[in-house]
Parts: structure tokens; C-alpha cells; sequence
């Protein structure tokens, strides 16, 4: 958490010093500015803790100062405790009072007074840094448990079409085996490739279960990181639509990579989910380059798909899930952002690039996660 900045304004440099002296016993930054003008620029580069505001100064006053600030930066709550030597002049509270100030303190400053109530709204401020901390935390807990029943969700449903789909399997390669037993010259040909198709697709079956890990048991065994950037290549062939085109370029040392497979199969289930999606959603054919490489202690894995624009509001939605009001662009990114929550639980950094006819989806993982036995599920 960064330190909280304390604004003092004085036209008197003597007073900023001894300003600055009473702060010195607070962790807080202290920023000067010697006139109202000085103070407003301030403001709208900087949020403040407090602002410790001289009403009589050339210029602009500390009153004028004061409603610029409320209205036009970025401290339009931030207290202000405005300072006068004028203890004559009534009027001064009173005006002071309805600009937004919480306190009016008269010259010369006693320090006793004015460390006690920056103390107080110094706690105020770090209680408030607690609790967006706490919501902080919530949202990614919440952001991961999206994550793991999205994948839970996702692997049951494969794994039930996959039990469907290899009964619709085995009776055709069993009667199309029944028929070629008994067939002529003529029709022997068309039945050979039939059966030929069927044990293809059994293979492409087999593989996005060993991808998904459906009816896989959770094993410590390492895999090469080269092997596992193939598998979410064969994946996507198999999720993408047909025609699509892919590439895939391993850097030198990747193959050498031996990881733990569980998470780092979980996240590109995730991002297949993602491109298939997008991908699908176009009439034009899109393609796919995957390139691996290992470099600073870490994988980098970059995915950019060709032929497909994103949605500014998708892209919005994957990089801050939370803060997106668009239930649409919320279902059409939940899978890339699944994957960004595990890669940053791994800390690691995903990231989603988007061109005028293409995106790019860049993901790092540190090495030294990805060989740990993590498991995300």
C-alpha cells in the first residue's frame, strides 16, 4: 500500500517548515504548495489524506482555493483543516464551514492539537484501506471460484457428451465391421475408410480427455511444457470450427521444461474455451499461431488469432471482471478471465491485446510455480 499524502499550503515558507515538523511523526508523505493555484494543481495529479489549508493568501485564497478542489479534482472529499491567524474576522469559520471543511485552526498552530486530529483521520483512512483491501481479496476469491466451477462445469459436460459420444462410436465402427465382413470389392472400399473415420475420432476423443482431464487421476508426475503447448493445439482443432487454420513454434528449451500438468492444463481449457467461442462466432475463418518460449525463470506462451476482432467491452470485461456492467460481454469473456485469476494465482500475468483484425493473448507463468504440484481444482 503506498503512503498516504498529507497537502499543507502556506504563502509563508516559515509555516510550511514548521508544518512539515509537526507531520514528521506520522508515515505519511508531506507535499507543499505555496499558494491556492500551486494547491489546486496538486490535486488533480494527486489524492490526498488530508489538506492543511492557509486561508490568507495572495492570489487565491485558501476559501477560493478550496471550492476548485471540491468541484474539479480528485480531492473532492479529502478533509480540509484550513488555517487563519485572523481571530477577528468571525466570518472566516462560518465561510470555511460550508466549503467542506472539518476544522478551522487559528495561528499560531499548537502541534499537540494538530497531531492529534491528523491522527485521527489518519485511522480513518487506514480502516478504509482495510476494508478495500478485505473486498479486494473477496473479489478474487470470488473471481477464482468462478474459475474452478467454470472448469468443473466445463469437464463434466465433456465428460458426459464423451461417454455419449463413444457409444454413438462403437456401434457404428461394430456395424460398419459386421458389414465389411460380408462385403464385395465394390462397397469394402467406402466401409474401410468409415471405419478408418471412426477410430480417428475415438483418437481425437481420447485426447481432449487427456486434455480436459477427464477420467484422469490427479498425478505428481511432471510433463514436458513442449508437450502440453501440442495438446492445447490439438484441443483447439477439435473445439474450433473447421477450416480453422493453427500454428504452432516452440522456442529452443521447451521441450526440456519438465511441469506439473494439472493447472497449466486448466488454463488452456480455459482460453480454448475463449477462442472457440470468439472464433465461432465469425463467418470468416480465423487462424491460430500458439508460440512457447522459456525465458526469465518463467513460460511464455503468446496465442494470437487472426481474422478476429474483439469487442472493446470483452476486452474490458477479461482485464477487470468485477467492474463490468455488460452481462454480455461477461458471458463472452468468463472463460479468458478464469484463466487470468489462475495464471495470477500462480503469480503470473495474463494479458488480452486486441488489433483491428486480430488479438493476442499473452500469458507468463514463473517456472518455479508450474513446477510445484499446484493444483487449482
Amino acid at each position: 500500500m503506498n503512503r498516504p499524502k498529507v497537502l499543507i499550503v502556506d504563502d509563508v515558507e516559515e509555516n510550511l517548515i514548521l508544518l512539515a515538523f509537526a507531520l514528521k511523526a506520522f508515515d505519511v508523505d508531506v507535499v507543499k504548495a505555496h499558494d491556492g493555484f500551486e494547491a489546486e494543481t496538486l490535486c488533480t495529479e494527486h489524492e490526498f489524506l488530508l489538506i492543511i489549508l492557509d486561508v490568507h493568501m495572495p492570489g487565491r485564497t485558501g476559501i477560493e482555493a478550496a471550492g476548485v478542489i471540491r468541484a474539479e479534482t480528485r480531492n473532492g472529499t479529502t478533509p480540509i483543516i484550513f488555517l487563519t491567524a485572523d481571530t477577528t474576522a468571525s466570518e472566516i469559520p462560518r465561510s470555511a464551514y460550508s466549503i467542506g471543511a472539518v476544522d478551522v485552526m487559528f495561528k499560531p498552530l499548537e502541534a499537540a492539537r494538530l497531531r492529534a486530529k491528523v491522527q485521527v483521520f489518519l485511522d480513518l483512512y487506514l480502516a478504509r484501506m482495510k476494508v478495500v483491501g478485505l473486498m479486494e481479496r473477496l473479489e478474487a476469491s470470488q473471481a477464482q471460484l468462478i474459475a474452478q466451477e467454470k472448469y468443473q462445469a466445463v469437464s463434466s459436460l465433456i465428460g458426459s457428451m464423451s461417454h455419449n459420444f463413444n457409444n454413438q462410436l462403437c456401434i457404428a465402427e461394430g456395424y460398419a465391421t459386421a458389414l465389411l465382413e460380408d462385403a464385395d470389392a465394390a462397397t469394402s472400399g467406402p466401409l474401410v475408410k468409415i471405419v478408418a473415420a471412426v477410430g480417428a475420432c475415438t483418437e481425437l476423443l481420447e485426447k481432449m480427455q487427456s486434455f480436459t482431464g477427464v477420467n484422469q487421476v490427479t498425478t505428481s508426475e511432471l510433463a514436458a511444457a513442449d508437450r502440453l503447448i501440442f495438446d492445447f493445439v490439438k484441443a483447439l482443432d477439435v473445439v474450433t470450427p473447421e477450416g480453422t487454420e493453427l500454428s504452432t513454434d516452440i522456442g529452443v528449451g521447451v521441450n526440456e521444461l519438465e511441469l506439473a500438468p494439472q493447472v497449466l492444463r486448466k488454463i488452456f481449457l480455459s482460453i480454448a474455451q475463449f477462442l472457440a467461442e470468439q472464433i465461432g462466432s465469425r463467418a470468416a475463418l480465423a487462424a491460430v499461431d500458439v508460440f512457447g518460449l522459456a525465458a526469465d525463470g518463467a513460460l511464455l506462451v503468446n496465442i494470437r488469432c487472426r481474422g478476429v476482432t474483439i469487442e472493446p467491452t470483452v476486452q474490458a470485461a477479461v482485464m477487470d471482471f468485477f467492474s463490468s456492467n455488460d452481462v454480455v460481454a461477461q458471458q463472452q469473456s468468463i472463460g479468458l478471465a478464469a484463466a487470468k485469476t489462475m495464471t495470477q494465482d500462480l503469480g503470473g500475468l495474463l494479458t488480452l491485446e486486441a488489433a483491428p483484425d486480430s488479438f493476442e493473448v499473452h500469458l507468463r507463468i514463473p517456472l518455479a510455480a508450474l513446477k510445484s504440484e499446484l493444483n487449482l481444482g
